[in-house]
């Protein structure tokens, strides 16, 4: 039941959270459903996941599931039913995934609801975040370290799966063996760093660190070349923004704690998660002058 609990969770959350864990049935237990999804208003297609809870160990049988999934706007009032589909995991197994294009809208609150026969129901109430944007702020140049604020532009309740990808130059061309290139996109997480003042996100950026964090990779990889260093080409900032219910315990998706069932379960009647949530992304370079500043190498220096 535990390993079942977290690999579904994993299942259900894949399009904003990247899990591996082995998916093995539930038993056990007096609830109807599990559900695991992601609404999401920047998606023309949902889909929720939903298994059976079995008293025997059985592998999801490839026929219908005699169920009914709606889903309820409750701040317009308007109901859809959603669709079944089959799919076949790559490990053999059957799985049923209910999909509507119904559209998903910002700032409403729907709930998604399992009926079977009988009695047998299970459902999930999902508030859905503001639509946000990223905003560049003037970066923080003046001393060291050399911060880039980038403020989240409206009062969202959370953010995941924050990271910046750096697109590099590490060498000269002529220096490349082949046709390989002295390109790469090196990517720094920065989970667990963005601060909230006021209800505003902010994710300060910092290239001095991250210039030294890039430097040191590249090192132990055997690709540092003191006299190019390292030209930044251009930077992007990724992340989900996700309603409040993203909120595993001790702030982290540690599957040491996910595995039981019932730790980050938002379902009544049931087991599983279904969130909200879309992606934002910035690209941009900053100015020579600023990257200089943090260390990184001006490109007119390689030629």
């Amino acid at each position: 039941m535990r390993s079942v609990y977290f690999g579904l969770l994993c299942a259900g959350m894949a399009l904003l959270i990247g899990c591996e864990a082995t998916v093995d049935p539930v038993v056990g237990t007096d609830k109807a459903f599990s559900l695991y999804g992601v609404l999401q208003p920047r998606a023309d297609t949902q889909w929720v996941r939903v298994y059976p809870i079995e008293d025997r160990l059985e592998p999801t049988a490839p026929d219908s599931l005699a169920v009914t999934v709606t889903s309820t706007d409750l701040t317009r009032g308007r109901r859809a039913t959603w669709h079944d589909s089959l799919i076949q995991e790559d490990d053999g197994r059957y799985a049923h995934v209910y999909w509507s294009r119904t559209p998903i809208e910002y700032e409403h609150t729907y709930r998604v609801e399992v009926a079977g026969e009988g009695e047998r129901t299970a459902q999930v109430e999902v508030p859905v975040p503001e639509n946000a944007a990223l905003a560049l702020h003037e970066p923080q140049a003046e001393t060291l370290p050399v911060i880039v604020p980038v403020h989240v532009t409206q009062a969202v309740p959370r953010l995941i799966n924050v990271e910046v990808e750096y697109y590099v130059q590490y060498d000269r061309q002529d220096n490349v063996a082949g046709s390989a290139s002295p390109t790469a996109r090196l990517r720094v997480s920065y989970s667990g760093i963005p601060e909230r003042t006021d209800g505003e996100w902010v994710v300060p950026i910092d290239l001095t660190e991250d210039y030294r964090t890039l430097r040191e990779r590249l090192v132990n990889a055997d690709l540092w070349n003191p006299t190019v260093g390292i030209v930044m080409r251009n930077m992007t900032l990724r992340l989900e923004v996700v309603n409040d219910a993203w909120n595993p315990p001790g702030g982290a998706f540690d599957p040491d704690v996910l595995v039981e069932p019932g730790t980050m379960s938002n379902v009544t009647d049931g087991f599983g998660f279904v969130g909200a949530g879309y992606q934002l992304k910035k690209r941009w370079t900053p100015s020579v002058e600023v990257l200089e500043r943090a260390g990184w190498t001006d490109p007119a220096d390689l030629y």
